[in-house]
């Protein structure tokens, strides 16, 4: 199974850790953040990575033999020539490296433990990975159906406990095969599209969630990681 690697922030609020480098690429305890996601990636099954960056991509290149070497994943890099937002970078990445089967989509500035790939890749259809959390303001919070299934993600800046996007997501082939290549929002332009035309279920993940775009979640992701290998 294929996953699409969102690589293409600028990281504005963590300029003070990566100090202009790539973010994804930041070094924690000598390796990559993204090396730590990769390899959790490969733990679930995926077997072919495609990094989408377009921000300091010259630096992903420059690390993708090592990344692949110590993920064992099969790497591919996709550059865009200019910020295409979310669903840009992945329908740009589509039409270079077309899906042939149902595949993962993931932000690359976001830790998670391997199952909670090992939800989104079962199964079958389109679905969007929740983890509940205890303050949702900093992120996308889940409405859901009746059923079950993904209604709307919300704007940030709720406040409170509740269900939030974990930024994974599993598509079939044709979810946005026929879509022409665009600058756009997976959030806010893609996923509404497609929810008007085909349900999308919500894997509800109970685990390890830290997205690493501010200075504290960094060093909260430093620490915590620091921990597990000492154990």
């Amino acid at each position: 199974m294929r996953a699409y690697v969102l690589c293409g922030g600028f990281g504005t609020r963590l300029q003070s850790v990566t100090q202009g480098s790539q973010k994804a690429l930041v070094s924690v305890h000598g390796a990559p953040f993204l090396q730590a996601v990769l390899c959790q990636l490969a733990q679930a099954g995926i077997t072919q990575v495609v990094l989408c960056a377009h921000y300091r991509a010259d630096q992903v290149a420059e690390q993708l033999p090592a990344l692949a070497q110590a993920s064992g994943l099969a790497l591919h890099l996709v550059v865009e020539a200019e910020p295409l937002g979310t669903g840009g970078a992945l329908l740009n990445a589509l039409h270079e490296h077309p899906a042939a089967g149902r595949y993962l989509v993931l932000n690359a500035d976001t830790y998670l433990d391997a199952p909670a790939y090992r939800l989104a890749v079962q199964g079958s259809g389109n679905a969007i990975l929740g983890v509940q959390v205890d303050e949702r303001s900093r992120y996308g919070s889940l409405a859901l159906d009746e059923q079950g299934a993904l209604h709307a993600i919300n704007e940030k800046g709720v406040a409170g406990p509740g269900l939030i996007n974990a930024g994974v997501y599993a598509f079939d082939a044709e979810a946005f095969a026929a879509a022409a290549g665009h600058a756009c929002s997976l959030e806010r332009d893609l996923l509404p599209t497609l929810l008007r035309r085909s349900a999308v279920a919500v894997c509800q993940y109970q685990g390890r969630f830290i997205d690493i775009g501010t200075p504290e979640s960094f060093a909260r992701y430093s620490s915590e990681f620091q921990m597990s290998a000492a154990q």
